[in-house]
């Protein structure tokens, strides 16, 4: 007997627009036979064939145009063997770590990288977005801009994955599963440091956070964690978010810093340690705590996050929360790769779990 009868008739209906595609009855771009077509063929209901349909559909081999059809989203040219590297940045801190890694598994393949650098602006991010979708890149690799607003750039990523171009988003992650992660687990993170200031006799610690930025939110989410747990209160005047963007407006994010600082130096209570979304941001505290007198660690500890080439200073190490950098840019390349090399587009979430990188910049009250 035919292995095939044994199959539910929605996933028989789904293999045959599968054959079709196959057997190139269905070109890239072309509209697929209409509902009541596949259901006659068939001798299904349309509820069956759009079961088969939605399978499809959330694969990435199909994709809908409202009021017009249901389309193979191929491409006629084939592979441009292109991939798409959107980030906040593609030249500072640790950004070309993780483009490092992203290139040697892609090149290695045999596939360019085509650069987009968004500055951390939304508007930018689409331009070049849409740019990259005028290339016909094959895939995208993206850090997204302002990651936890709502009117993020991710209806374009949409439109990207309906024409079956799979998306790997890399530090950041959404609620939908329609593309492959490689995070952080910014939650541990975030808590890791608070506990190891707790740890170290610290109760009055500050945090200064990026709202902007989906990892920023749970790197706080950590740090309310850590000091639930140990039973000690949220002190809103320790807690401090900043809005301007280091790569997008460096001058009025350097002002806010020191506008931070200067408001939990002269608040009620004072921090005796500071936890900070990144060492971007660390060593910007350190340096201006050093201009007003203050020297870390004696008077005031200090934590960054990333784990980069800037907290490595001659006269104080900064502690800092790993980032693994080149091996999460490796990761998301491969994951790539899988999605590139396959019939049908997977996803899947590579989630890493940072650990605290001891130095100089934390003083044991206890």
């Amino acid at each position: 007997m035919d292995q095939d009868s044994y199959l539910p008739k929605y996933l028989k209906i789904k293999k045959d627009i599968k054959e079709l595609i196959k057997e190139q009855k269905i070109k890239p771009g072309e509209k697929i036979p209409s509902e009541n077509e596949l259901a006659n063929k068939h001798d299904v209901s349309r509820h069956t064939v759009r079961k088969a349909l939605d399978l499809l559909l959330q694969e990435g081999l199909l994709y809908k145009e409202q009021g017009v059809g249901t389309f193979y989203g191929g491409r006629a040219d084939n592979s441009t063997k292109i991939v798409g590297f959107v980030s906040i940045s593609v030249h500072d801190y640790i950004f070309s770590d993780i483009l490092s890694g992203i290139d040697d598994v892609l090149h290695e393949a045999g596939y360019q990288l085509l650069l987009g650098n968004s500055k951390d602006n939304i508007e930018r991010e689409a331009e070049i977005l849409n740019n990259m979708m005028e290339r016909d890149i094959d895939g995208l690799i993206i850090e997204p801009a302002k990651s936890s607003y709502e009117e993020n750039n991710i209806d374009i990523f949409y439109k990207i994955r309906q024409k079956n171009i799979p998306v790997v988003i890399i530090d950041s992650s959404f609620s939908d599963d329609s593309f492959s992660y490689v995070v952080v687990d910014d939650v541990i993170g975030g808590k890791t440091a608070t506990s190891y200031l707790l740890a170290s006799g610290h109760s009055k610690i500050a945090i200064i956070y990026k709202d902007s930025h989906l990892p920023g939110r749970q790197r706080f989410l950590g740090y309310k964690k850590a000091l639930e747990e140990a039973g000690n209160s949220l002190l809103t005047g320790l807690i401090k978010s900043y809005h301007f963007s280091e790569l997008e407006t460096p001058d009025k994010f350097s002002d806010e810093i020191k506008k931070i600082v200067d408001s939990l130096l002269s608040g009620e209570p004072s921090p005796t340690a500071i936890f900070c979304f990144n060492d971007q941001v660390a060593v910007e505290v350190k340096e201006y705590l050093n201009l007003k007198g203050k020297s870390i660690p004696d008077d005031i500890s200090l934590i960054g996050y990333d784990d980069s080439k800037l907290v490595k200073l001659n006269n104080i190490g900064i502690t800092s929360v790993s980032h693994p950098k080149k091996l999460a840019g490796e990761k998301a390349a491969e994951l790539m790769l899988k999605n590139l090399q396959e019939d049908n587009i997977s996803t899947e979430k590579m989630v890493f779990e940072p650990e605290l990188v001891k130095r100089d910049s934390v003083k044991k009250l206890n």
